[in-house]
């Protein structure tokens, strides 16, 4: 199947949701205003206090939360924190999804863009816990004995790729990338490390496979043979803080197949921790045909009794394929011109807000300067980030192209 450049391409609005996300954006604008000022204090300031109290209906309990958010990280770190997490992203899709989850309300939508922002970069450090710290570190310090503790974590993580116990292959019916976690072959017994990582590892891998204009991913939980006694609470639970927290609307849908009668009961408990939003995308399926109402038959496994044909095995990293992270001084010129083609789209979208005239124009200026951030990102992502299985299978392949069925 073709390979597919991960373009931003356009995003079709009403006149009241593009509206509205100028008005995130106009808030977001004002919180970044000092994002060239290193030594600017913290990002919550009185005049942003004072905005929010005007433009919107954020009561008093979320503007104390939004202020322990922003006490301790200044506009610069936000700003930096904004262009990691983009990735090869535009920021109006990050935007857009804090805006859908949030039903619009540009306030509420304000406040979960930045919690998003700051626990994925200060809470969980996923830059450097995650995204640098590659499959290949992993496979060396499962070696090195001189840290036995290390080792066994590493070795951990390593062999839930290995068995296949998340992997990612093919698409839904709407695009999405379908990722299967095959419950039987989880153990409770694995350390809360060793999942954690692996859910961030996965996570972070995904989004890469997001091509606009499609929207999040498909995730079946086969729960063929599970044990509820394996049932791992405090795993599901950061896989909702994800899904909530540091990636909102991730999650196009997910399919929990085959569930014990015994899951009922623990569903009730899972089900008072999950938004309604996404507890909306959630199904249960029993038959073929039901998984077959969101996958076609030829891309669903044949593990599922699909007609796809494809069996997963994991490709071990391989020394040098990580070597480019060695060269900082390239890493570091590339994200300087990252942030300054970020400047430069505060810059576009500020005459986007305020631009009634000659609108078309303002708009395909600032389209361009999305396009290159885009771009920018993939010359900068092999010296950011650790290759794994989906760049070594050639699902990843160089420059940010997509190939959910490479040759096997």
């Amino acid at each position: 199947m073709a390979t597919t450049q991960t373009t931003q391409g356009q995003i079709d609005l009403s006149q009241e949701q593009e509206l509205k996300l100028k008005q995130l954006w106009g808030l977001v604008l004002e919180l970044l205003d000092q994002s060239n000022n290193p030594d600017a204090g913290p990002a919550y300031t009185p005049k942003l206090t004072e905005t929010l109290q005007q433009k919107t209906t954020l009561n008093r309990s979320e503007l104390k939360a939004l202020r322990e958010d922003l006490n301790h990280v200044s506009a610069d770190n936000l700003f930096v924190y904004l262009l990691n997490t983009t990735r090869q992203e535009s920021p109006d899709r990050l935007l857009l999804r804090c805006l859908r989850t949030r039903k619009w309300d540009v306030g509420k939508s304000f406040a979960m863009f930045v919690h998003a922002l700051v626990w994925r970069n200060k809470s969980i450090n996923v830059e450097e816990t995650i995204v640098a710290n590659t499959e290949l570190n992993a496979l060396k310090e499962s070696r090195d004995m001189s840290d036995p503790r290390r080792a066994k974590l590493s070795n951990g993580f390593l062999e839930q790729l290995r068995i296949g116990k998340v992997f990612v292959h093919g698409t839904d019916r709407v695009g999405r990338p379908i990722l299967i976690l095959q419950g039987r072959l989880h153990r409770s017994t694995e350390k809360s490390e060793v999942l954690t990582r692996g859910i961030l590892h996965m996570i972070e891998a995904m989004r890469l496979l997001v091509v606009p204009p499609v929207e999040g991913v498909t995730c079946i939980f086969d729960m063929t043979g599970f044990s509820v006694s394996n049932m791992e609470y405090a795993a599901a639970k950061f896989l909702i803080e994800c899904s909530q927290e540091g990636y909102p609307e991730l999650l196009g849908t997910m399919l929990i197949h085959n569930a014990p009668w015994a899951f009922s009961g623990i569903w009730k408990t899972m089900k008072r921790w999950i938004e309604p939003e996404i507890a909306s995308r959630i199904h249960f399926t029993y038959t073929t045909a039901e998984i077959e109402k969101f996958i076609a038959p030829e891309h669903l496994v044949s593990s599922l009794n699909g007609k796809d044909n494809w069996t997963f095995g994991y490709v071990e990293p391989v020394e040098g394929e990580n070597d480019k992270m060695k060269d900082t001084a390239t890493r570091d010129a590339l994200f300087a011109e990252r942030r300054a083609i970020g400047t430069l789209l505060l810059s576009v979208t500020a005459d986007w807000i305020a631009t009634k005239s000659d609108e078309e124009r303002t708009l395909a200026h600032r389209e361009d300067v999305v396009e290159e951030l885009h771009q920018n990102y993939w010359r900068l992502d092999p010296y950011v980030r650790g290759r794994n299985h989906l760049d070594r299978t050639g699902v990843i392949q160089e420059g940010g192209k997509i190939d959910f069925y490479p040759p096997q």
